[in-house]
This record gives C-alpha cells, sequence and structure tokens, in this order.
C-alpha cells in the first residue's frame, strides 16, 4: 500500500471500512466465531447472547472511531452492563478476555483486508489503526475494571451457593452439593431455560424456584433445581395451554424427571442437550425431557440420519415439492402418536388431505405411517422412520 493519499483522506477511508464493519453481518458472525473458539466458557452461552454483546462492543468502537470523541459516559455504561453479565454467568474474567481479545484479532484483521486495494499509504494505515486499537485497548481496560467490580458485588452467600452449584452441574463435583444448599441424599428435578438477559432471568428465577430449590444462571442458561417440579412462568405456556411467568413467550424450558443428588450432573447435561436440540427445531414454552428424548439422539449420532435415509427413503427425492410434502405429512403423523385429527389441526388441513398424503408416502416408500403403534417392534419402527425423516428434511 503505497498510494499517495493523505492522512484526512486515509483516515477517511479507513472510517468508511469500520462503519460499513458495524452494520456486517458477516463480520459480527466471523468476530463472534473467533471468541467462541478461543474461550470454551464463552463457547458455552448460547450464541444469541455472545452475539448481542459483540454487536454492542463493536458499536461502542466504531461509534468511538468514526465520531473522533472517544468512548463516552454512555458507552461506559454499556461495557459495565456488559462485564456484569458476564460475571453473573459464571464465566471467568480469563475466559472473557480470551474471548474478547480473539474478537480483536478477527476485527483487526478484517480491517487491513477491506483496506488491502485501497490507495493509501501505509504509514498513514498504521497511524490509524493505532489510534482504532487503542479505543479497544481503553474498552478492554473498562471491562477488567467493571468484571472485577462486578464480581466483588456477587461475593455474597447467595454467590457462593450458585458457584458451587455451577461445580456440581457443570464439573460434576457433588462434594459440593451442601455448598449449594442441596441434601446428598435428596431427590431432585432439574430444568434448564435459555434466555438472553440476565435481569429478566434473575426475575424469573424467584418465580420458577419452589421452596427448597436453588437456582441461577449456569452456563448463561436459567437453571433451577428442586426437590420438586417447576413452576411454569407466566411468559411460557404449559403442556395444557396455562399460561405462566417472566421469561419471554419463545423460550424453551426444559424438565427433567427427579433423580438422586449425585446424578444432577447428568441429569443437567441432557437438558442441556435437549435445550439445543429444542430450539434447532423451533421448540418454545414448557417440555419435558422424554418428549426430546429422539431429537437429543438424532443429533448426538447425525451419521445414523443419514444412512437411514438413504436406507428407508430412496424414492423420494429432495429436490420434489410433493415428496417433500408427503415426507413432512410423514413426520407429522409421528410427532402426533398417529392421530389422524391432531395431524390435520397441525398442519391446517382437512383429516382426509393426510390420509391421502400418508397413502401416497406409503405407496413411494413402502411405509405406512398409519399402520405405526401395532406390533413388538412399533417403537423401533417409529423411531427408525422419524429419524430418517428429521435428516431428509434438514
Amino acid at each position: 500500500m503505497t498510494g499517495g493519499l493523505g492522512e484526512g483522506a486515509g483516515r477517511s477511508a479507513l472510517r468508511r471500512v469500520v462503519e460499513g464493519m458495524r452494520a456486517d453481518p458477516e463480520v459480527l458472525a466471523e468476530v463472534v466465531a473467533a471468541a467462541r473458539t478461543a474461550s470454551d466458557p464463552v463457547a458455552a452461552l448460547p450464541e444469541p447472547e455472545v452475539r448481542r454483546h459483540i454487536a454492542a462492543l463493536l458499536g461502542v468502537v466504531s461509534a468511538a472511531f468514526v465520531d473522533g470523541s472517544g468512548l463516552s459516559r454512555q458507552h461506559a455504561e454499556l461495557v459495565a452492563r456488559l462485564a456484569t453479565d458476564r460475571a453473573a454467568q459464571g464465566v471467568s474474567l480469563g475466559a472473557l478476555l480470551d474471548g474478547f481479545l480473539a474478537g480483536r484479532t478477527a476485527a483487526l484483521r478484517i480491517i487491513a483486508a477491506r483496506l488491502d486495494l485501497a490507495d493509501v499509504t501505509s504509514t498513514v494505515l498504521f497511524e490509524s489503526l493505532i489510534e482504532l486499537d487503542a479505543y479497544v485497548g481503553e474498552l478492554q481496560n473498562q471491562l477488567v475494571a467493571a468484571y472485577r467490580e462486578a464480581a466483588a458485588s456477587l461475593a455474597g452467600s447467595r454467590s457462593a451457593r450458585l458457584l458451587a452449584l455451577r461445580a456440581v452441574l457443570v464439573h460434576g463435583a457433588v462434594e459440593q452439593l451442601a455448598a449449594a444448599g442441596l441434601a446428598a441424599d435428596g431427590v431432585y428435578h432439574c430444568a434448564v431455560a435459555e434466555s438472553g438477559d440476565p435481569v429478566q432471568v434473575r426475575r424469573a428465577a424467584a418465580e420458577l424456584t419452589p421452596r427448597g430449590g436453588v437456582s441461577g444462571l449456569v452456563e448463561g442458561r436459567l437453571c433451577v433445581v428442586a426437590p420438586r417440579g417447576v413452576v411454569a412462568p407466566r411468559g411460557v405456556v404449559a403442556p395444557r395451554g396455562r399460561p405462566a411467568g417472566d421469561l419471554a413467550a419463545d423460550v424453551l424450558l426444559v424438565t427433567a424427571p427427579a433423580v438422586p443428588a449425585g446424578r444432577l450432573p447428568a441429569a443437567y447435561r441432557l437438558c442441556r442437550a435437549a435445550l439445543d436440540a429444542g430450539r434447532r427445531r423451533g421448540r418454545t414454552g414448557r417440555a419435558g425431557l422424554a418428549e426430546l428424548a429422539v431429537v437429543v439422539a438424532v443429533d448426538a449420532v447425525p451419521g445414523m440420519g443419514e444412512l437411514l435415509a438413504v436406507e428407508l427413503l430412496a424414492a423420494l427425492d429432495p429436490g420434489n415439492a410433493t415428496h417433500r410434502l408427503l415426507a413432512e405429512t410423514a413426520a407429522a403423523h409421528l410427532d402426533h402418536g398417529g392421530r389422524l385429527a391432531s395431524t390435520a389441526r397441525a398442519l391446517h388441513v382437512h383429516p382426509n388431505t393426510v390420509k391421502h398424503r400418508l397413502r401416497r408416502f406409503a405407496e413411494a416408500t413402502g411405509c405406512d405411517p398409519a399402520r405405526f403403534g401395532a406390533g413388538p417392534g412399533r417403537f423401533a419402527d417409529t423411531a427408525c422412520w422419524r429419524w430418517a425423516l428429521e435428516h431428509w428434511l434438514g
């Protein structure tokens, strides 16, 4: 880069690049990926939560550089809120900085790549990047200071109990059950919900948690451990349509059956897997672990779905819209326990339409979903066909 543009033009070119990056979803995705790759605790958080924080930080640095006014009081308050969220979520300062520095490097590489063809002298580019990086460094210092302040304020007895709960569930440290407020010989339910706003989650936790239970943010998700069933919150619709609590209406809440305290880590891991699998499929509301067991298995062994689809659905063409409609109907019929009326309501069609589609699906594949539910191998047959359809429908 040895062109002849002066300092003003060089900075203008960099300003345009920075402004463009702020609104570019591909830039955000790349920086988020870098942060999550560099820090396992950050990667364990819900991806939308990481994206929300990084988008805010990119916006702060971009505004400070583009306006030339430095970091404002409003920027400092935003950074403090983000740091407090991470501290409340149990992300260590080291893990937070690992993700921050990886994102910083990724952003600077993107800037360099986008300026590679610009007619800007190396000297001007270097000076501009130094100015930009100075804002990033100041942001990092504010982030560290805010995190330490938040961590100190969270160091009370309740926070100590939450730290112990995290150790039990995430690391299997069952020797800390008592410190978490749980009896070693007790029997407990575990429930996990995803939510991006820690303030909202803290409000919901009090309402969700029955007497004798403990709750808090574990790996960025609301977790409740209680000796009896979790109370459904107003924002989450229970299975029979009962309105419930303070979580957003699009939140999925996964609940596990009661298990001995020593098995809580395993129950938590299964709830986490079920939550992730359910969210990938657009599930919301409240779901028992058993309702999501098959999709957890499907996600755990993706290669099996591919092989089953090859064997069972070879007659169907994924590019054929009619074939996709038949497959979707068959999958819905299996999901609704083979009940024709329920399937028709879910698909918003007449029951006779469902019958017609199932008949055509049977003619093409040799499988009649309407006949499932009888015989000793009914569960295995249903699971195999549903697994194959899950993969085939993609």
